[in-house]
C-alpha cells in the first residue's frame, strides 16, 4: 500500500475539528448568557415576590466584578493550549482571599467575636439565600463545563478552582440584589460558609464531568 492510499485509510474517518474563538470572546459570550438568566430570576423574584434589592455598599460588588472579570478571561484563555502563564491565577484569587478575610476580620472584631456571632446568625432565616444562589448559577455551572469541555481541561489545583470562582463570583454578585441584610456576619455565614458544601460538592463534580471527555 502506497504512502498516499495509507494516509487516506488512516485520516477517513477523522472529524474535522474546528478552532475555537478567542478566550475574550467566549467569556464574553458565557458571562453575557449567565448574566442574562440572573438578571431572569431576579425579574421573577419581583414579580413572584414582589422583592428586590438596591445594594447600598458597591465597594463589594466592584471587587466581585474585578474577581469575575480576571478569573473569567484566564479560565477561558488557559482553556487553550499553549496560553498557560505562571501568574495567571494570582490576581483573582488573590483579591477573593482579601475579600473573605475582610468578611472574617469584620466579624471577629465585632462585639460578640466570630463564633458567637455565626452561631447567632445561624438561628436566624438565611436559607433562602442559599437556595437563590444556588438557583442563579444553576444554569451559568452547566453553560461553564459545555464551554470547557470544548478545550484543555487542565488538571492543577488551580484551574479548579477557578472553576469554582467563577461561578460563586456571580452567585455573590446576584444575591445582592436580592438579599437585603449586607451586614458581614450575614454574608459571611449564609452567602459564603452555608453555601460552600454544597456548592463545592456541585462545583469539583461537575468539574469531573468536564474532565471525562473522549
Amino acid at each position: 500500500m502506497k504512502t498516499e492510499e495509507l494516509i487516506e485509510v488512516l485520516t477517513q474517518d477523522n472529524k474535522k475539528v474546528s478552532p475555537l474563538k478567542s478566550p475574550q470572546y467566549r467569556f464574553l459570550i458565557w458571562a453575557l448568557i449567565s448574566l442574562f438568566t440572573v438578571f431572569l430570576v431576579l425579574l421573577f423574584s419581583i414579580i413572584l415576590r414582589g422583592q428586590y434589592y438596591i445594594p447600598r455598599f458597591w465597594q463589594s460588588n466592584l471587587v466581585l466584578v474585578a474577581v469575575f472579570l480576571s478569573c473569567g478571561i484566564v479560565l477561558f484563555k488557559r482553556n487553550i493550549p499553549g496560553q498557560e502563564s505562571r501568574y495567571d491565577y494570582l490576581f483573582h484569587n488573590l483579591i477573593l482571599v482579601i475579600w473573605l478575610c475582610f468578611l472574617v476580620l469584620s466579624v471577629s472584631f465585632s462585639d460578640m467575636g466570630l463564633f458567637s456571632s455565626i452561631s447567632e446568625e445561624l438561628k436566624n432565616h438565611g436559607s433562602s439565600c442559599v437556595e437563590f444562589i444556588l438557583l442563579i448559577t444553576f444554569f451559568p455551572m452547566i453553560l461553564l463545563n459545555f464551554y470547557l469541555k470544548k478545550g484543555f481541561i487542565e488538571p492543577s489545583i488551580f484551574y479548579r478552582l477557578s472553576v469554582f470562582v467563577l461561578p460563586f463570583t456571580l452567585a455573590q454578585i446576584g444575591i445582592s440584589f436580592f438579599c437585603p441584610n449586607e451586614t458581614s456576619t450575614h454574608i459571611l455565614t449564609w452567602h459564603n460558609l452555608a453555601l460552600l458544601p454544597i456548592y463545592s460538592f456541585i462545583s469539583f463534580y461537575s468539574f469531573k464531568l468536564i474532565q471525562s471527555k473522549d
